[in-house]
């Protein structure tokens, strides 16, 4: 190969590439479905096995991002809560939540973002359980974002785990709180010319 066949190869893998990162800087739409992994706790407890319940997540969300920092404001649906079992009951928290999520990312290398996610929900339901509920919740949740490049551009998955910090028990001497892993698959709506 000529060195001009080799020059004008070489330009038009760096303008290819860096069209392709350009679509990742542009402030998009994005859709999220996924899976979260929910428990209660709750004290005191004298009665009750505490176990995990799989519910779905559903959200949308508008991401803009700088060279380093990510801001995503979401609103999400989804279920959370988790399972008491006694000898003589199963009672199943299905919380059902619609929640807005304002996440600050920081961009660690392209493809990766560590996330940090202040949740606001509220239950769109009757909460349910072994004591009285409120039904406004603040959680945090922290995790990270995968950008699947190249030809799953479009697709990113991202993990977290949300700690609810509100004690949604009424009453003054229990406490009742959600715990929950987060799995979802991203759809991001890149606007493509």
């Amino acid at each position: 190969m000529n060195l001009k066949l080799r020059l004008l190869l070489l330009l038009v893998i760096v303008s290819l590439g860096a069209q392709a990162q350009t679509v990742y800087m542009k402030p998009h739409l994005g859709l999220r479905l996924g899976l979260n992994v929910a428990r209660s706790t709750y004290s005191p407890n004298f009665i009750y096995n505490l176990k995990a319940q799989s519910h779905p997540n559903l959200g949308v969300f508008y991401r803009m991002r700088t060279k380093k920092w990510a801001f995503q404001p979401e609103v999400q649906l989804s279920v959370r809560g988790g399972t008491f079992k006694s000898e003589t009951a199963v009672i199943r928290n299905n919380f059902n939540y619609a929640s807005f999520v304002p996440v600050v990312g920081y961009i660690i290398t392209e493809g990766l973002t560590f996330e940090v996610a202040p949740e606001f929900s509220y239950a769109l339901s009757t909460l349910k359980s072994v004591v009285p509920l409120r039904k406004n919740e603040f959680s945090l949740g922290s995790g990270l974002r995968f950008d699947f490049m190249d030809m799953g551009e479009d697709f990113s998955l991202n993990v977290r785990y949300i700690h609810g910090f509100t004690n949604l028990s009424t009453s003054k001497t229990e406490t009742l709180s959600n715990k929950t892993l987060q799995v979802s698959v991203i759809y991001n709506l890149y606007k493509k010319k």
